[in-house]
């Protein structure tokens, strides 16, 4: 039971000899005073609850701790009313209305908690809006190389409109790598989410997509070499600024590493060489070795012309090289059936894959080349083949919210919650005010009777 629960059950405890107090009096009709303070003191709970719901900036998280605040607002005037009303063991009355309003104090700061909650990522606050919470947010961050000295452009962050809804849960993360020249933008993933549905979008993982190359006019290759330690910069200094900035799952099953073109031969090579970090691998036209059609220009520039240094940075042979039994690996390849350059590259690299034991899905877009549009279809499949695990999983949570509709604003749910809470206690003290009445009438009949 967690502290709430343990709260609402002490307030019950404490309230019980009050509650008792009560239903005594009340059937003697003795009860005036009592059931004033009672009922004045429930109201007066309800209105501040109906106003936090107003005024508080996530109403819609408080959900089910708006109940404990009903749960409060029923059971505090009680011991309350006792108090008023006794005229033995007054100071027994009094203690017990303190304590119950101690924990309905308690009750009511641990309850309302979520609802004053704000969203912030990688240290900057998100907007809560009905835009943000049916689309997501983007931002542009910066990512320090701290053990890299890599010299990158801003990434860019896309934060789902699930968490956004629910920002105490995490989330898996896509680390995301365009191609060569290319910026790191979110254009083509957000192309892809929302080609699949307003689900497959609020169920989203975070997706970061990185700058692999550091300017536009540049082609590093994805190891350390005299362009940058660019390895290090995407093995090291990347994944610890996403866990100590993201609110993501350290589960390795929850991380994919993914690329177009020089960051699908990116994602590849990171994915085939740091099974360890990431399970899962999208590979969308990537080259089979680095360089792309430079490859000797690329072998004699940043590996001395060394043909065997050169060809331990190709993905097939680190894939031939590592034991995958510990680390299961998943790997998506995608290319363009009308390219002719990079498609036989992208099957060579899958075949290789699924040979080292990976679990492999390939796919040639028809009537695409190494362009825009396989990228979106190969990234929405991917999204569509990984999210469904995700959710089976439970890496990511639904960002269902108590009583309220997916797309429902958050003050409007939030509102929706509390006239629940509400409702549910004028039903309840309407119930015991009709079961009161009924046995009174019964009694009334049935001393009538006996007198006649």
């Amino acid at each position: 039971m967690g502290t709430l629960a343990w709260l609402s059950l002490a307030l019950a405890i404490v309230c019980a000899y009050p509650a008792w107090r009560f239903v005594r009096r009340a059937w003697r009709f003795r009860a005036l005073p009592t059931v004033v303070a009672v009922i004045t003191t429930q109201v007066v709970a309800l209105v501040a609850v109906f106003l936090l719901s107003v005024f508080a900036p996530r109403p819609d998280l408080g959900g089910l701790g708006w109940f404990a605040i009903g749960l409060a607002a029923s059971l505090f005037p009680l011991a309350l009313g006792d108090a008023i009303q006794s005229r033995r063991l007054r100071a027994v009355a009094v203690a017990l209305a303190a304590v119950a309003g101690l924990l309905t104090a308690g009750i009511a700061v641990l309850a309302a908690a979520p609802a004053f909650a704000t969203v912030t990522v990688a240290g900057r606050h998100i907007p809560v809006t009905e835009t943000t919470l049916a689309e997501g947010y983007q931002m542009a961050v910066h990512i320090p190389p701290t053990a890299s000295g890599f010299s990158s452009r801003d990434a860019h962050l896309f934060v789902p409109s699930g968490w956004i809804r629910d920002p105490s849960s995490t989330r898996p993360i896509v680390i995301m790598m365009m191609g060569q020249p290319g910026n790191p933008t979110l254009g083509a993933t957000l192309d892809a989410l929302h080609s699949l549905g307003t689900q497959r979008l609020d169920d989203a993982p975070f997706v970061l997509v990185v700058d692999q190359i550091g300017a536009i006019d540049k082609n590093p290759p994805c190891s350390n070499t005299s362009a940058g330690q660019l390895e290090t910069f995407l093995a090291q200094d990347v994944p610890d600024w996403v866990r100590s900035e993201l609110p993501v799952s350290h589960d390795r099953d929850d991380w994919a590493v993914a690329g177009f073109s020089h960051g699908g031969e990116c994602a590849a090579y990171l994915g085939a060489k740091r099974p360890d970090l990431w399970a899962n691998v999208i590979d969308i036209s990537g080259p089979d070795k680095p360089g792309e059609y430079r490859s000797d220009r690329t072998r004699a520039k940043y590996y001395d012309d060394d043909e065997a240094e050169y060809e331990k940075y190709w993905p097939a042979n680190v894939l031939a090289s590592t034991d995958y039994a510990d680390h299961p690996m998943r790997g998506i390849f995608v290319a363009g059936a009308e390219d002719p350059h990079f498609r036989q590259q992208v099957e060579d690299t899958a075949t290789a894959a699924e040979k080292a034991g990976w679990k492999v899905t390939y796919w040639a877009v028809p009537g695409e080349g190494h362009s825009g549009p396989t990228l979106t279809k190969g990234l929405a499949t991917a999204y569509n083949q990984l999210i469904p695990l995700w959710l089976e999983s439970g890496a990511i949570t639904s960002g269902d919210r108590f009583l309220c509709q997916d797309d429902q604003p958050n003050r409007s749910c939030g509102v929706t919650q509390v006239a629940a809470v509400a409702g549910t206690v004028a039903i309840a003290d309407l119930s015991v005010l009709a079961v009161f009445l009924s046995a009174q009438l019964l009694l009334f009949f049935t001393r009538r009777r006996v007198v006649e």
